[in-house]
């Protein structure tokens, strides 16, 4: 099951979805720059698979296993609208550049798009054949861009609903999608354990390769000069976007790794993985931040000092003999 995590401003948002899918879930808000927890807002029936959040940290929203979608009142800290437009499960939401709009992703293949303002409908598509597992706005607002169990992604005109491009390539099902700050690029990863580059048009740039296992998750930092993925093998890399190759890879984890968000400064980045484990990063010194201190080594006992030889006693002096007389 997969956790998910935002980052807006120094607000960690994390959601978990990890045991029976219908066990009630939660949404946790945490301070990123000290690690203290926030907020604990409850209120989603089922486990919550993914959570987004404005740029300016007003909007925060939510999905489940049951299809529901939360808009969350944060100062109440309790849902202030549910929204079941979904019938099956909601795998995926994101919120537009300008906060004016979201879009939420589901099992059955359809996105909706919304107004922010009220939570109103706007239009719903249908996009794949198979199950939405991610979308993302690019950072104009008029692409969405959306990834499937189908093997394909594509992009969508916001305005119009109408699909742009088909992007094909992968062997298997795209995980996530991703665009760089600029909106030039895009990336993509999935279960057959490859990232891919695109460019707007979704013409394929690269393949980058290197996990040993589905890659679960992918962002590119704000600057667009890395790219950070998680993976079913229990690892988190980093990537040089120009030169398209690893530069590091954070661990070590205990299992599957779902998700990974920068901080919009690009100097933090966040990872959940499936032991409800959160790991912050320092990106430019690759160190945990908040890590648990280190056991320190026992100390081995003094090895006991060799027995000094006993010292001989000094010789006593001998009594003279008596001379006869």
């Amino acid at each position: 099951m997969r956790s998910a995590l935002g980052l807006a401003l120094c607000a960690l948002v994390v959601s978990s979805a990890v045991g029976q899918q219908y066990r009630a879930g939660d949404v946790k808000l945490w301070d990123a720059k000290t690690g203290a927890l926030l907020a604990a807002l409850e209120g989603q029936p089922t486990n919550v698979w993914s959570v987004a959040l404005s740029a300016d940290g007003n909007t925060l929203l939510s999905s489940g296993y049951n299809g529901n979608v939360i808009v969350w009142n944060q100062a109440e800290k309790k849902p202030a609208q549910t929204l079941d437009k979904h019938k099956s499960w909601c795998r995926s939401v994101a919120i537009s550049p300008d906060g004016k709009l979201f879009a939420t992703a589901g099992e059955d293949g359809n996105i909706v798009l919304w107004e922010t303002e009220g939570a109103k409908e706007q239009k719903t598509i249908k996009a794949h054949d198979a199950a939405v597992y991610d979308l993302a706005f690019s950072p104009d607002g008029q692409t969405l861009a959306t990834c499937s169990t189908d093997k394909t992604a594509k992009l969508w005109d916001v305005a119009a609903g109408t699909e742009k491009a088909k992007l094909e390539g992968h062997a298997d099902a795209v995980w996530a999608i991703a665009w760089n700050k600029d909106g030039s690029l895009l990336a993509t990863c999935g279960a057959d354990r490859k990232i891919k580059l695109w460019n707007a048009e979704g013409k394929e740039q690269a393949t980058l390769e290197g996990h040993k296992d589905w890659v679960s998750d992918i962002a590119f930092s704000p600057d667009g000069t890395l790219l950070a993925t998680s993976s079913h093998d229990k690892s988190v890399k980093l990537w040089d976007v120009a030169e398209k190759k690893e530069v590091a890879s954070l661990g070590p984890y205990k299992s599957t790794v779902w998700c990974v968000a920068f901080s919009p400064d690009g100097s933090i980045l966040a990872s959940g993985s499936h032991d409800d484990a959160i790991k912050l990063w320092n990106v430019a010194s690759r160190a945990e931040l908040f890590a648990p201190a280190a056991a320190a080594p026992a100390t081995p006992p003094a090895a006991a000092e060799p027995a000094k030889p006993a010292e001989p006693k000094p010789e006593e002096p001998k009594a003279e003999e008596k001379k006869p007389e």
